[in-house]
Formats: structure tokens, sequence, C-alpha cells
């Protein structure tokens, strides 16, 4: 690989460290910090809310300067970070500061992989998906260790890591190249059916994803409690938990990459939107009881959601990319990840505010991973 690809990777594995590691942690604020889970995930929410919409005008800039793009996001990052860390009451706003300066990643760098590598997309996003998946794995583990080193001590981990990414990346990004051939804009991509669906589909999915990876920790934590563990106990297995599923996505992003070449993007989106839905049934029976197996189907459910949750990813970002040209792209995934990303953090607030009505969250999540596979199938029979 070269030196872009693992700059690249390390750059959406850091992205991804960050956002799946705050769940976990906001475990330990809540037992440490006085803060309260409502106040937490609403912060975090804004956050990523900032991140998801923030990755459209991070996408205009990337037109032009991704690299540039790519380092202030990560500067941003770092000092969101590095203020949650040095005032602990300031955590909340922080995550937004933090929330805004991720959202750089997705649209500068998919652009990038998708003109460094023309011919073979699917693949590149592939393994690019992979360094992904490495940092969902590492961000939950890293936080479960707030037990020992504290919340702010996780919090100044993360912050030296944007600034070690940010230092990888110096002088690896080359300026986009001008397209030969001036096809349909951007916007206009926007209107045509094809991409209309697709970002139907996109959207749902984040709408699932977000909902299984920010719920899920506080749902164990809770069936944990009833077995008298403390959260600083519950701590590493809720972050085991939430590793299954980043672990499996490896394998499943991979072996959706050969299928990507094999089959088409369509069709992948469409198989793995009906492997996210088993995956959230599957944890649903687990958490709740209605199906036998209690954690162990959980953790069962979560494999599987992995695996076809991740899988979806390069599927979703191929077919965008076959649809408008180089010129375009980097507009054109931002606009993609500020609905697939900015609207999928109102997906926590919708599930806590249901179970003030008295609905089980795990079945919430469930309905919103149904919810993605009609779309999903909308968006492969569009040519």
């Amino acid at each position: 690989m070269k030196r872009l690809d693992w700059y690249l990777a390390v750059n959406h594995g850091y992205t991804h460290a960050v956002l799946l590691g705050i769940p976990v942690l906001i475990l330990g604020l809540v037992a440490t910090d006085g803060w309260t889970r409502a106040e937490l995930v609403g912060w975090f929410a804004l956050g990523g809310m900032a991140y998801g919409f923030g990755a459209f005008p991070a996408g205009w800039l990337a037109a032009q300067r991704p690299g540039e793009t790519m380092t202030g996001g990560l500067a941003l990052a770092a000092a969101g970070l590095a203020l949650a860390t040095a005032s602990p009451a300031q955590t909340g706003p922080a995550l937004v500061i933090c929330g805004a300066g991720l959202a750089a990643y997705h649209p500068a760098g998919m652009a990038v992989l998708a003109e460094a590598y023309p011919q073979g997309t699917g693949r590149a996003l592939a393994r690019n998906g992979v360094g992904g998946n490495i940092g969902q794995v590492a961000g939950p583990l890293l936080a479960a260790t707030w037990p020992w080193v504290g919340p702010q001590g996780v919090l100044g981990l993360f912050a030296a890591g944007a600034v070690a990414t940010l230092l990888l990346g110096l002088g690896t990004v080359p300026a986009p190249a001008a397209s030969a051939v001036r096809g349909r804009s951007a916007l206009l991509a926007l209107l045509t059916l094809p991409v209309i669906a697709l970002q139907s589909a996109s959207t749902l999915n984040g709408f699932a994803f977000r909902s299984v990876m920010v719920i899920t920790p506080l749902e164990v934590e809770d069936f944990l409690a009833l077995l008298r563990v403390t959260p600083e106990d519950a701590a590493p297995t809720v972050a085991l938990l939430i590793a299954v599923a980043t672990v499996t996505g490896i394998p499943g992003t991979l072996a959706a990459g050969r299928a990507i070449e094999r089959y088409g993007a369509g069709v992948v989106i469409f198989v793995a939107a009906l492997g996210v839905f088993a995956g959230a049934t599957l944890l649903a029976g687990g958490l709740t009881g209605a199906l036998p197996g209690g954690l162990w189907l959980a953790a069962a459910g979560m494999a599987v959601f992995g695996a076809f949750t991740y899988g979806s990813q390069p599927a979703l970002n191929t077919r965008l990319a076959e649809l408008t040209d180089t010129e375009g792209r980097a507009v054109l995934y931002g606009f993609t990840f500020a609905l697939r990303f900015g609207l999928s953090f109102g997906a926590p607030l919708l599930v806590l505010a249901l179970v003030q009505w008295e609905w089980e969250a795990p079945l919430v999540i469930a309905g919103l991973c149904a919810l993605a596979v009609l779309p999903s199938a909308w968006a492969w029979k569009q040519r």
C-alpha cells in the first residue's frame, strides 16, 4: 500500500475510534463526573450532528483542497478533546467541537480514494474500510480503560491520537485533478432517481447503525446492573460486545469488496440490509429475554450485525462514485455523509424518547433496522 493509503486508513480508523469510544466513555463520565445519561447522550448527538452535517461544507472544501481539509478537521477535533480533558465541566460542548472536526475525513478521504483508484474503487474502499474497522475495535476498548486511567485520561489519549494522525498525513494527499470530461454536476446528480434511491438507503442504514452502536452500551450496562454488576466492572463487557461487531466487520468489509466486483454494488447493498435486520433481531431477543441465550445471543447478533453493516459501507460508497464525475465527487460525498451521519445521530434521541413511552429500546432498534430494507432494495433496482 502507498503512504497515502496508510494515512487515509489511519484517519478513517481514528475518526471511528472516537465516535464509537465516546458511547462507552459516557458510562464513565456518568459514574465519575456528575453528568446524567440524558445530558451526555444529548451533547453527543449534537456533536454527531455537527460531524454529519459538517460533511457537506467539508465536501465543498475538499473538492479543492482535500489534504488541508483533513488536516484542519483533525486539528479541530484535537482542540475539542483537549478542552474536555482539561475542563470536565465543558465535556458536552467539547464533544460538539470534536464532532465538527471529525466531519472532514469521509467526504475528503472517500473522494481521494475514488480518484486514486478509478478502476478498483470498490476494493480500495473496502481496504480503507478495514482501517475504519480497526479503529472501531480500538476505540471502545480504549474507552473501557476509564476505570483505571479516568475518563479524562481516555479523552487525553484521543486528543493525542488526533495530533499523531495529523502529523502522519502532512504532505501525503495530492491536489485533485480536474476531470477531463465534464459530465453532470454534483447538484444535478442529486436530482436523479438513482441518487435519491441511494440517499434513502444510505440515510436509513446510518440511522440503524447509530441506534445500535450508541444505545447498546447503555442497554448492556442495564442488563448487567440487574445482575448487580457495577459500572466499573461492566465496562470491559460493554466494550467487548461493541468490539464483536467491529471485528466481524473486517471480514464483512473485505467480502463486500470482492462481491461488489463480482455482482455489483446494488445487490450487496440489499443483502447487507437484510443481514443488518437479522443481527438486530438477535440482539433484541437476547437483551429483552424474548429469545433464550441472554448476552451470548446478543453477542451473536452483534457479530451478524457488524459483518453486514460494515459490508454495506463500501457498496454504498462505490455506487455513489459510479453516479458522478470526479470533479463533483467530494461534494456529492459530503451531501451523502451529511444525511447518513447527521440524521443518524437523531436515532439515539428517538430511542430514548420512545423508551419514555415504555417502549423497549432493543425492539425500537430492530424496528429502525427493518426500515432500511425496502429503500436498499429500491437502490439496488435503480440504474
